[in-house]
């Protein structure tokens, strides 16, 4: 029976740059088929995670945006302001990682319980937690998908 985040974490973690624009880091959620990523300064330090819910939240300030419509919808529906819809798309794509990412996120030791992880994301409401060795370096990361995969293997 598993018991420590370290027997049940991703090893090998796609990540983020703080300073790498929004673009590129939806490319690489969309290339990897994941949710999230944690976010390295230039010094390899954890300082952020950022998400799909991060980049929708960006897109939610613009006011033609709405999950329910599809690009070919939002063409047809604005069709003269397009130019606006494409200014704002451009200036999205290119906001830096750190203006949209959760700052200060929750991390975890490759040697805490998997109970321990399982109750910082009940009580944060986060999907994923970097795992950091005793020198704050990034060792894995563990998804709550993680946990529930554990819970059969019992």
């Amino acid at each position: 029976m598993k018991k420590k985040v370290e027997e049940i974490m991703t090893k090998e973690v796609i990540t983020a740059k703080e300073n790498d624009s929004l673009l590129d880091v939806a490319t690489v959620l969309k290339e990897n088929k994941i949710a999230g990523v944690p976010v390295l300064n230039a010094r390899e330090e954890v300082v952020g995670v950022v998400s799909e819910a991060d980049i929708l939240k960006l897109l939610e300030n613009f006011h033609w945006y709405t999950p329910i419509f599809t690009a070919h919808d939002l063409i047809h529906i604005f069709g003269e302001d397009l130019h606006e819809i494409q200014r704002d798309i451009e200036k999205a794509s290119k906001t830096k990682v750190k203006d949209v990412m959760s700052k200060n996120p929750r991390t975890i030791s490759p040697y805490a319980l998997i109970d321990d992880a399982a109750q910082i994301m009940h009580s944060t409401g986060f999907n994923r937690l970097p795992v950091v060795d005793s020198n704050g370096k990034l060792v894995g990361i563990v998804a709550r998908a993680d946990i529930v995969a554990s819970l059969y293997e019992r």
